[in-house]
């Protein structure tokens, strides 16, 4: 937990602190963190299920962004797939399909792919919760743009091979 970036952390601990007797938390009693504490982009995303359970697409529910006005219009309400670079075979993807196929929270690093030239890299936080079913439906991001380049896309703070969960 050492490689969290500070904003991250504290979505963290605030999602492990809405987890009870080991359930996840559930979209409909969860706070979203305040803007103060918040990463640059804070999203919610249905995980559309394909009619076996696996995740087929990821719809956006909730974005807020401290660095654009436009990122909520542009995403909420559109899928993943809907986006060039995000779909199917994308970083993005990966992350997004890692974390619906073994919901748990998941840290990783990407390159920063996006109209704000100072920045490199991303660290990313994907934390499951529950819908009204009992399963995890809905996948809680955090993203914190980086000045530094990107030097890997193994997840942060992890040795090749390692597991990419927190606990």
């Amino acid at each position: 937990m050492s490689d969290l970036e500070p904003e991250l952390k504290s979505m963290f601990l605030l999602w492990k602190s809405a987890s009870e007797n080991g359930e996840f938390p559930r979209l409909t009693e969860f706070g979203l963190p305040n803007a103060e504490n918040a990463p640059n982009i804070l999203s919610v995303y249905e995980i559309e299920r394909s009619e076996v359970g696996a995740a087929a697409d990821f719809k956006a529910l909730y974005a807020r962004s401290k660095l654009s006005n436009t990122l909520r219009d542009k995403f909420v309400g559109t899928r993943l797939s809907d986006h060039a670079g995000m779909g199917p075979g994308s970083r993005i993807w990966a992350c997004f399909s890692a974390a619906a196929a073994d919901p748990r929270p998941l840290l990783v690093s990407l390159p920063y792919v996006g109209p704000l030239s100072n920045y490199q890299s991303t660290s990313e936080i994907y934390l499951p919760l529950l819908g009204e079913a009992e399963s995890v439906e809905y996948l809680l991001t955090g993203v914190v743009l980086m000045e530094k380049p990107y030097g890997h896309w193994r997840p942060a703070g992890t040795e090749p091979g390692s597991d990419a969960g927190l606990s």
